[in-house]
C-alpha cells in the first residue's frame, strides 16, 4: 500500500487538482466523477486482457505442440493420461519383427515419424533437441500429455495459446465461428485412409495403454472457447477482421492439398505459425500507431502524430494498404551461409518493427486498458477493452473531458513512477509538458523493459525463428537477426498467393504485402527470382522483367507456354 499523505500531497501539485482531480486514500478522486482505485500491486498494472487481439496473453512456447492443444482440446480426453514417453519406451517390445534387432528398427522408424523433434536450449549437442509427439491421429494428443520441453518427466503445461486460438482464428465478423472449415481442420486428425498397417499397429498399441473414445467434436472446441467468443463479441469484434477472413482463405487452401498426413500437418502448422506472427506484429505496429493518435490529442504531443498511417483511426480494410504492408523486408534463404550487414534493410527492418511495436505490445495493450478505466473515472463512456479508436471518438470530441482524462492518466503515471521508487516522491513527478497518456505509457514501459518480450517477441521467435524449418526470421549467431524466407515458408506463401493460378511477378509481390513481407531490395528480387527457379516456381516467357511469372510446384502451366 502506498503512503496516502506524501502521494496526496504530490498529487495536490499537479495542474489537475484545479479539475478537482487528486488521491483520497487508495483512490484517484475526480470531482463530478467516478474516479478509480490506483493499481497497487505490479499484476495489477499489467492489463494486458485485449479480447479483440487475441484470446490470451500467450508465452513462448516451441510451435510444435500448437495442432496438439488443439486437437487435445477438441476431445473428451482421459482424467488420468500417461505421458508420451511411455507410448515411445514400449514399442520396440509390442511392434512385429523376428529379432528385437528388427523391433528396435521398427520402434525407431515409427519414433521418427509420430515424434517431431524442435531445438531445445541446452548448451551440449546431445540434450539440444526435443522430442515431441505429433498429433497425427486424434487417439494420441486425447490419449497423452506432451512431455515438457526441457525434457523433463513432468505434463506439458501450455504457455502460448490453447485450443481456443482455432475458433478465436476462425471467427467472423457476425460473432460465429467457421463450422464447416472447423470440422475439415479436425478430420484431417480422425481420417485413417492413409495410415499404413504399422501406423495402425502404434495406435493400437497406444489404445492399450490408454483406452477411451478418439472423435473430435467441433461443438466441443466451440464450447469450450465460449468466453474467448463472447469477450470478442463485447469487444466489438476481432482486430483486423480482414486479416482473419484471409486466414480463412488460407486454411482452405491448405486443407485442400493432396498431402501425406504428416506433410500436411506440417503445412498446418506453418500457416498458423506465420498469421499468428504476423498478427502480433501487424497488432503492435497498429495499435501503437493508435495510441500515439491519442496522444497528439493534447498539448505537447504533436510530435507522436502517426503521420501517414493508414490503420491509426480505423481498419483499413485492405491487407495491402495495411501499415504492416511490405514492412517485413526480408531476404531469401540459400540453403548454405550467406553473410549480413547490420546495415542491409533485412536487419534493419527487423529491429525497428521488433524493438519499437512489436516488444512493447503488452504495454500498449496495458496503456490502452488504463486508458479505458481512466476515460471512465473522468466522467467518460465505458469503452472496451484495448479499444483505442472508440478512446479517441471520446476524447475529441469533449474538450472537458479530455483535460479531465489527462489529468487522470498523468496522476496514474506519477502513481506508477512513485511505486516504481519504493514509495518516494523524488523522480516522480511527470513533466509539465508532457501528455499524461505518454508519460502514463513510458512509466509501464519502465517497469516492464526485461519482462514484456515474453508476450511478443519470444512468443513470435518460437513460432518462426527457433524452428528447423518454415522460417521468417533467422540470425547470424548473436551479430544480427533479420527477415528471411527458408524454402518450406516460400513453398508455403507460393501456395497462398498463387493457389493454383499462374500468377505475374508483379502480382506475386503484391500479394506477399498482405502477409506484411517485401523483398529488401531490388537485387533481393533478382536473389528470390534464382530461389522460386531453383525450386520449380518460375516460368519465364523472355528475358524481360515483366515475363516472369509465379506458380506454386504441384501445379502444372505447361499448356500455358
Amino acid at each position: 500500500m502506498t503512503d496516502a499523505s506524501s502521494l496526496k500531497r504530490l498529487a495536490d501539485q499537479l495542474p489537475g487538482a484545479a479539475l478537482g482531480v487528486t488521491v483520497e486514500g487508495s483512490r484517484i478522486a475526480v470531482a463530478g466523477a467516478p474516479g478509480m482505485p490506483i493499481p497497487q500491486k505490479p499484476a495489477d498494472w499489467l492489463m494486458h486482457q485485449a479480447p479483440a487481439v487475441w484470446p490470451n496473453t500467450p508465452h513462448g512456447e516451441t510451435r510444435s505442440v500448437l495442432l496438439f492443444g488443439i486437437v487435445k482440446d477438441s476431445g473428451p480426453g482421459h482424467q488420468d493420461p500417461p505421458l508420451d514417453t511411455v507410448l515411445k519406451n514400449v514399442l520396440a517390445d509390442k511392434l512385429p519383427g523376428d529379432s528385437p534387432q528388427q523391433r528396435q528398427a521398427l520402434a525407431a522408424a515409427m519414433q521418427s515419424k509420430f515424434w517431431g523433434t524442435a531445438a531445445g536450449k541446452r548448451k551440449t549437442k546431445a540434450e539440444n533437441e526435443r522430442h515431441y509427439l505429433l498429433p497425427l491421429h486424434s487417439r494420441l494428443p486425447l490419449s497423452f500429455i506432451q512431455t515438457m520441453a526441457d525434457g523433463s518427466k513432468a505434463q506439458f503445461r501450455y504457455k502460448m495459446f490453447r485450443g481456443t486460438i482455432l475458433p478465436f482464428l476462425l471467427s467472423t465478423p457476425s460473432g460465429d465461428v467457421d463450422r464447416d472449415l472447423l470440422e475439415r481442420f479436425l478430420q484431417v486428425f480422425t481420417d485413417d485412409q492413409d495410415l499404413t498397417v504399422l501406423d495402425k499397429r502404434v495406435l493400437e498399441i497406444a489404445a492399450e495403454i490408454s483406452p477411451g473414445a478418439s472423435d473430435l467434436q467441433a461443438d466441443m472446441l466451440i464450447d469450450s472457447s465460449e468466453g474467448v467468443l463472447q469477450r470478442l463479441q463485447h469487444a466489438g469484434g476481432a482486430f483486423c477482421a480482414t486479416s482473419l477472413a484471409q486466414f480463412r482463405r488460407d486454411l482452405e487452401q491448405v486443407l485442400s492439398l493432396d498431402l501425406p498426413r504428416r506433410d500436411l500437418i506440417h503445412q498446418l502448422t506453418l500457416l498458423l505459425a506465420l498469421h499468428l506472427a504476423t498478427r502480433l506484429y501487424r497488432a503492435g505496429l497498429v495499435l501503437s500507431l493508435r495510441l500515439d493518435q491519442c496522444i497528439a490529442l493534447f498539448s505537447g504531443g504533436e510530435e507522436a502524430s502517426p503521420r501517414g498511417s493508414s490503420c491509426a483511426s480505423s481498419c483499413c480494410g485492405d491487407l495491402e494498404s495495411c501499415d504492416l504492408s511490405g514492412r517485413m523486408l526480408f531476404r531469401a534463404g540459400s540453403g548454405t551461409f550467406r553473410g549480413v550487414k547490420l546495415a542491409e534493410p533485412c536487419v534493419t527492418s527487423y529491429r525497428d518493427l521488433t524493438s519499437k511495436y512489436l516488444l512493447p505490445l503488452p504495454v500498449a495493450i496495458s496503456t490502452a486498458n488504463l486508458a479505458r478505466d481512466a476515460l471512465q473515472a473522468a466522467g467518460g463512456p465505458r469503452v472496451a477493452a484495448a479499444d483505442l479508436e472508440a478512446l479517441y471518438a471520446a476524447l475529441a470530441a469533449d474538450d472537458a473531458l479530455r483535460h479531465k482524462f489527462d489529468a487522470v492518466v498523468r496522476l496514474l503515471a506519477v502513481c506508477r513512477r512513485y511505486q516504481l521508487n519504493g514509495d518516494n516522491t523524488d523522480g516522480a513527478v511527470v513533466p509539465g509538458d508532457m501528455p499524461g497518456l505518454h508519460a502514463l505509457r513510458l512509466a509501464l514501459l519502465q517497469s516492464r523493459r526485461t519482462s514484456m518480450r515474453r508476450e511478443g517477441r519470444d512468443v513470435v521467435h518460437q513460432l518462426v525463428k527457433d524452428v528447423r524449418t518454415g522460417r521468417l526470421i533467422a540470425s547470424n549467431g548473436t551479430a544480427a537477426v533479420f527477415f528471411e524466407l527458408d524454402e518450406d515458408m516460400l513453398h508455403l506463401l507460393v501456395r497462398l498467393v498463387c493457389g493454383s493460378e499462374l500468377m505475374a511477378w508483379s502480382g506475386f509481390l503484391r500479394g506477399l504485402t498482405r502477409y506484411g513481407l517485401a523483398p529488401q531490395s531490388p537485387s533481393e528480387e533478382q536473389l528470390l527470382q534464382q530461389a522460386l527457379s531453383r525450386l520449380g516456381m518460375l516460368k519465364r516467357y523472355s528475358d524481360a522483367g515483366e515475363s516472369a511469372y509465379v506458380h506454386h510446384s504441384d501445379a502444372s502451366h505447361e499448356e500455358d507456354l
